[in-house]
């Protein structure tokens, strides 16, 4: 477990990226995209990549600010276990998370395991994080008993980590 001496922050960076189906408007896309993350076209870094008929739409952000909306709505459904299920490998790293497009134009938060389970494919988030992937997990995603969060790591902890077992035996 890494503590910085309290000064510096844990970068978090965030990237969304979703393709376009030629059926698909850009701007609906976009708006599907922002109900997973909030962004803003004129602040945030937001790229359409079009190669080879196939358009592909990537918004990147910094802080953690831009994970407090889907934080919230992975409690509000009920769905924290499923999604810290989805984002930690059983090694304790991090994956994609893959949110139902169709579902999300209409402003819903809904995680898929699989492509398929969305036929206009999917939004995927990716997150890179400079500190302990399990402090972001306890963070984004707690374990869950009986439905309520357990052991979850405060805001503190995930901008500067948590002390470790011998600092707080110190």
């Amino acid at each position: 477990m890494e503590h910085t001496n309290g000064n510096s922050r844990l970068a978090i960076r965030v990237t969304l990226i979703a393709e376009v189906y030629p059926t698909e408007d850009v701007r609906r896309v976009l708006q599907a995209m922002n109900t997973i993350i909030p962004f803003s076209e004129e602040i945030d870094d937001v790229d359409i990549e079009e190669e080879e008929r196939r358009k592909l739409i990537k918004v990147r952000k910094e802080g953690y600010e831009a994970l407090i909306k889907l934080r919230s709505a992975f409690r509000n459904n009920r769905i924290l276990d499923t999604a810290r299920s989805l984002l930690m490998t059983r090694r304790g790293h991090l994956r994609a998370l893959r949110f139902h497009k169709q579902a999300a134009y209409v402003g819903k938060v809904r995680l898929c395991d699989e492509d398929e389970m969305s036929p206009l494919g999917v939004i995927s988030l990716i997150i890179d994080y400079e500190g302990d992937t399990q402090t972001l997990a306890d963070w984004l995603t707690p374990k869950t008993e009986r439905g309520r969060p357990v052991r979850e790591a405060t805001t503190h902890e995930l901008l500067y980590g948590r002390p470790s077992t011998s600092e707080i035996n110190g």
